[in-house]
């Protein structure tokens, strides 16, 4: 005797093109005694591409993990400082640097879904963001320092899906809100960045 057991979940393996906007707000606490000496927003534009597996529940929900195969410079910023570090020093100008480089970027998102017509579909992401960042603070008054931390993050999308004969087609928008990224320098300045993302993506995938 044979049984046969039917399963609607389908497999799919693709690429994503990604254009993002990075926006940063940078504080420094130049004491750290959780004041707030300046703010400055940054904006970035960073394109990259991603690989991703998805499996189709069913007829209304996806699931999924998206992974970055390579580093991103998420945020970077300098502004010109002078520095006295006596009253019979003279003072010594230069340059404050800092960057955060993420690596090993994955998202794991689930997409409910309702089809419009015809294999177009109109779904929402929700997910969820872990990466690693590597932050380098350089600071005329200090030495330089490299901060190395776990970042995560939550994504919220709305797309249009489009089936295809051999998988699908999707254009997404989409947003990213990533916890804070702190590092404090050798003279006691910490510098806090909070990021987001918006993201504009095309992803073409092949079902099996």
């Amino acid at each position: 005797m044979g049984f046969v057991t039917n399963s609607y979940a389908t497999g799919s393996v693709g690429v994503t093109f990604s254009n993002a906007d990075v926006n940063s707000t940078v504080k420094d606490d130049i004491d750290n005694n959780g004041s707030t000496d300046t703010t400055k927003n940054l904006s970035n534009d960073v394109t990259f591409a991603s690989i991703f597996f998805e499996k189709a529940l069913n007829d209304s929900m996806s699931v999924g993990i998206d992974f970055i195969p390579f580093e991103a410079e998420f945020e970077s910023r300098s502004t010109t400082q002078a520095s006295i570090k006596g009253k019979t020093t003279s003072s010594t100008s230069g340059t404050n640097k800092g960057t955060a480089d993420v690596s090993r970027h994955l998202t794991f998102y689930v997409q409910p879904q309702k089809e419009i017509r015809d294999g177009l579909k109109v779904f929402g992401t929700f997910g969820l963001v872990k990466a690693d960042v590597e932050s380098l603070v350089q600071s005329v008054s200090s030495t330089n320092k490299t901060v190395e931390q776990s970042l995560d993050g939550m994504k919220l999308g709305l797309g249009l899906k489009k089936e295809t004969g051999f998988g699908f087609i999707k254009l997404e928008y989409s947003e990213t809100d990533y916890d804070d990224i702190e590092a404090t320098t050798s003279n006691n300045t910490k510098v806090t960045a909070d990021i987001d993302t918006d993201i504009l993506a095309l992803s073409v995938a092949k079902s099996f």
